[in-house]
């Protein structure tokens, strides 16, 4: 515990809660955007692709009766993808 006093007071003496109110005569500043940069580039996950298949009501090896359930396959696995913003001709 005083750890974290120790810390609160740090915080308050180096003037991090002290509020400043906003200049609206004062410009903002609008940084140019430069053309000649790269791409953008954002990776998507792509989720997998499943499918769903009904597997019947059946007796198994020690004569218990199953009940009819739904399995899950993985037909296509997911993965990473790339988006970019500018199109390959």
């Amino acid at each position: 515990m005083p750890l974290l006093s120790l810390l609160f007071a740090a915080c308050i003496l180096s003037g991090c809660a002290c509020f400043q109110e906003p200049d609206f005569n004062k410009p903002l500043i609008v940084l140019s955007e430069n053309k000649e940069t790269k791409p953008k580039e954002e990776k998507i996950w792509v989720e997998a692709k499943t499918s769903r298949v009904w597997v019947n009501t059946q007796m198994d090896e020690n004569g218990d009766l199953v009940e009819g359930h739904y399995k899950h396959i993985v037909t296509e696995a997911g993965h990473w993808a790339v988006k970019s913003d500018e199109r390959k001709h």
